[in-house]
């Protein structure tokens, strides 16, 4: 009986400066802005998985 081939996942574009942030998430900025954002994004995703409380503030700066 043959084996089946498992499924592989498509690993998604990241962005250049910070390399756990997807590359959609900063598109449509440019310059300082995409790099800020691409900042706080990887900020809160280390805050979420180390457990802790992200911040309002950061919170509002990503999704406004």
């Amino acid at each position: 009986m043959a084996r089946k081939k498992k499924k592989m996942n498509r690993r998604v574009a990241k962005a250049k400066g910070y390399k756990t942030v997807p590359k959609k998430y900063v598109s449509g900025l440019k310059g300082s802005k995409r790099r800020g954002r691409a900042r706080d994004i990887a900020r809160m995703q280390r805050l979420y998985k180390a457990g802790k409380k992200v911040p309002k503030s950061l919170f509002k700066r990503i999704f406004g």
